[in-house]
């Protein structure tokens, strides 16, 4: 019986570990995410209505290299934006009510899809945009004063270096979250 005592003592006294993640953090988080997600859905389609009401005012398809520039600038944000909701919609199909190691799995295989995201397609698509601007830098020229075309120009490597340092820090903390939710 001194041993039952004993060990009824010491399972008494041991103290469940705490949990590593508390849910509601957990649950903050996501939500974080999914808020930042829609703010950039709907700053992309913003950028895509401005340039598209551009193209029509500059009659850009008249042009080539216009049509070609303003059209790489348009698709290159339109595929993005479709990534984001495709990505958006495969997260709201988790089913909620099932194995917590089947939630899991499935949740590991969207934070894979996200830095596929965020190391291929963010850096070649803003690339490419950053191509079909280049593309116009010569209509630029030939169209504006010199003083507002060196304005662009300057303006514009400024824009797209805090463009991608802002991208830059975004995907750096989304990923920092999402390994935080792993």
């Amino acid at each position: 019986m001194n041993d039952f005592q004993n060990i009824k003592n010491q399972w008494q006294q041991y103290k469940t570990p705490a949990a590593n993640h508390n849910i509601d953090k957990i649950i903050e988080k996501s939500q974080g995410l999914k808020r930042k997600q829609t703010i950039t859905k709907v700053v992309l389609g913003i950028t895509v209505l401005i340039l598209i009401a551009f193209f029509i005012y500059v009659s850009a398809y008249r042009n080539t290299r216009a049509f070609w520039g303003l059209g790489l600038m348009i698709g290159c944000l339109c595929i993005r934006i479709i990534i984001e909701y495709a990505s958006g919609l495969k997260k709201e199909s988790f089913k909620l009510h099932q194995s917590m190691l089947a939630l899991n799995e499935q949740l590991v295989h969207y934070y894979k899809a996200r830095k596929i995201i965020h190391y291929l397609w963010t850096p070649l698509l803003f690339a490419t945009y950053i191509f079909g601007f280049v593309l116009l830098l010569p209509i630029f020229k030939e169209q504006l004063s010199g003083g507002f075309y060196t304005y662009i120009l300057i303006s514009s490597i400024l824009t797209f270096i805090a463009l991608g340092t802002f991208i830059g820090f975004q995907v750096k903390k989304e990923l920092k979250i999402i390994k935080s939710l792993q």
